[in-house]
């Protein structure tokens, strides 16, 4: 498998580190698959987008939110039996595990892939990826299952459209930074799908988790486009693009993705 790995990327020209990391990604789903982790998780966040809808941007993480058959105690078996599958591939790696808090994380560092393939001058460097699970995600998500088959084949769990766009508004609004990349993505979701609304449940649940925000919303059918257009007005955009940029598969495709454009898309 290290050796499709390094195939696959050195084919993929400028993408290749993102190539990499998306080959990566798919293996560490089809993992979870196979040791049954799957079964309990819903995929959200960015990278579920790339891999059910192929949203034209890469994505670095793997996140999770976790079904009420998620037992955070079996944390580290599934983790040994990911380090198990990944010994018998061929990949050189540290394995860290995250098991006590709201957020569950293994962190997988991949080693001399980013050297043998051009990428860094030190053997040692190695490429990071996260496997984060929300173990008190908010109530109201709808979930469905999916066949994807980009590099191997996987079954997904993961939130509908409505409960993705959600968890995308959620992290825009409560994130202590602006993220590019949840910009990008709700920005992506309105001009695919116009008609789409946010499951309101979910979003709604979701602010009310956070304690700290400044100013209370309640988003509905009448209003959300409205305070969507309000906090894309105080974005900086500079920052948006800097953040979105390297993730970006076509750069050209910034050409669009504009303040302006954003805003019309929401007035409409």
């Amino acid at each position: 498998m290290k050796e499709i790995a390094l195939q696959v990327a050195s084919q993929a020209g400028e993408q290749k580190l993102n190539v990499l990391r998306e080959y990566l990604q798919n293996y560490l789903l089809f993992l979870l698959q196979k040791t049954g982790m799957n079964l309990h998780l819903n995929f959200v966040g960015g990278t579920s987008l790339r891999f059910l809808y192929r949203i034209r941007r890469y994505s670095e993480d793997l996140d999770f939110s976790a079904t009420e058959n998620w037992a955070p105690a079996k944390l580290s078996l599934y983790a040994l039996k990911i380090k198990q599958e990944l010994t018998r591939a061929g990949y050189s790696f540290s394995l860290i595990l995250q098991e006590e808090k709201t957020v569950q994380r293994i962190t997988i560092g991949f080693e001399n892939l980013l050297f043998e393939l051009g990428l860094s001058s030190k053997k040692n460097q190695k490429l990071p990826i996260n496997i984060e699970i929300d173990t008190n995600p908010p109530q109201g998500w709808k979930n469905e299952k999916s066949i994807v088959n980009l590099y191997l084949p996987i079954l997904i769990q993961h939130y509908n459209k409505d409960s993705l766009l959600a968890a995308k508004v959620i992290a825009l609004f409560t994130r202590p930074y602006t993220k590019g990349r949840d910009v990008y993505d709700i920005f992506w979701f309105r001009s695919k799908w116009k008609d789409l609304k946010p499951n309101f449940e979910l979003l709604n649940n979701g602010l009310l988790q956070i304690t700290t925000l400044r100013k209370k919303v309640t988003f509905n059918e009448e209003n959300w486009l409205g305070i969507l257009k309000e906090k894309i007005e105080t974005l900086n955009w500079k920052e948006v693009i800097n953040d979105a940029r390297p993730f970006i598969e076509n750069p050209d495709e910034l050409l669009t993705f504009s303040k302006e454009n954003m805003l019309l898309l929401f007035s409409e």
